[in-house]
């Protein structure tokens, strides 16, 4: 399967060029995160709608005011649909669009880092239910993703330190170079070498597996148990944050089952610790409820879950773990 085109820009008067230039005389629509409104003055002859997005609006009902726009702006399979904002606007616009008489064509413009560096590739969508966090979805590759870093001036330093959980993610996966872009004093100073070899990291394991049979698996590092955090905490823990701890025990995990080197958790834990961000979660849910959340993930079969480890950086591996062993892991330490 082809992936997305991917175009970069520094200024938000490039990226009005590149999404003219995407949309050409085509008939549109541009699903924009009502955030930003303030910050990003489009061309006004563009067909915008602003949506309100976050967490706790991510389900069908926003999906369905998605899909009412589209026919009442009498779209086609060939017309285009872009998207917007971060990563929750990214899963419900390419979700709506992928099922929008089985498919327009979708543009994604990310305006957070952690959708610049993983959210808004590769073609995983879908929304929220009572079972868990993208339990309906499908996989719908963009046709095209704007990259603009101008977007990242408005982030608080917090929104940046959640997504670039997402990169050193990719550093251990599939580029070791990314950490030492990142485990500096000033990660931003690097931010557009970050972003692009993150991305690439992510292509190369997706022009091998596109819907998740085997290898894209790995860029599940850290998530079992970030999405475990995200819901029993009802989202009140941010998802790089809830992934930061998951990928933390990961490398706990990792350290005695394959003897990895106490360098990569101590880097990590340093960094974290630097950011102000947390190494450790309570659960305030008892042990059947997080049984009944884990068994929900769409990597469990027979309450076995593929779950993702490291060997070293550079050397994910994929290991059958039964849910009960996980979650003495995750209560008794």
């Amino acid at each position: 399967m082809k992936l997305s085109e991917i175009d970069y820009s520094n200024n938000f008067n490039d990226l009005d060029i590149d999404l003219k230039n995407f949309i050409n005389t085509d008939n549109h629509v541009v699903f924009l995160d009502s955030n930003l409104s303030s910050i990003l003055n489009l061309d006004e002859n563009l067909n915008i709608f602003e949506i309100d997005i976050n967490e706790s609006t991510k389900g069908l009902e926003t999906i369905q005011k998605l899909w009412a726009i589209m026919f009442d702006q009498s779209l086609d399979r060939n017309s285009k649909v872009i998207g917007i904002g971060g990563g929750v606007l990214s899963d419900l616009v390419g979700f709506a669009t992928s099922t929008f008489k089985r498919g327009a064509k979708l543009c994604l413009i990310p305006s957070t880092l952690l959708g610049m560096v993983d959210a808004a590739h590769g073609g995983k969508n879908g929304f929220n239910n009572d079972y868990g966090k993208n339990q309906i979805g499908t996989f719908f590759i963009p046709e095209k993703i704007l990259i603009c870093s101008e977007f990242l001036d408005s982030l608080s330093e917090n929104e940046l330190n959640n997504g670039i959980i997402e990169s050193i993610k990719a550093g251990l996966l599939g580029d070791r170079t990314i950490l030492d872009l990142i485990y500096v004093d000033n990660f931003m100073k690097n931010i557009d070498e970050i972003i692009k070899k993150s991305v690439k990291v992510k292509n190369i394991i997706l022009q091998n597996d596109i819907e998740e049979s085997n290898e894209r698996m790995f860029l599940n590092l850290g998530h079992t148990i970030g999405h475990l955090i995200e819901k029993d905490s009802d989202f009140s823990v941010s998802h790089g944050q809830a992934v930061a701890i998951g990928i933390l025990k990961g490398l706990e995990i990792a350290e005695t089952k394959y003897h990895l080197d106490n360098n990569v958790k101590h880097q990590f834990e340093d960094f974290l610790n630097k950011k102000s961000l947390k190494t450790d979660y309570k659960f305030s849910g008892d042990i059947n409820y997080l049984k009944e959340i884990i068994s929900n993930d769409k990597k469990v079969s027979n309450d076995v879950i593929k779950f993702v480890l490291i060997q070293d950086i550079e050397k994910p591996i994929l290991i059958d773990l039964h849910i009960n062993d996980l979650l003495e892991v995750l209560i008794n330490g």
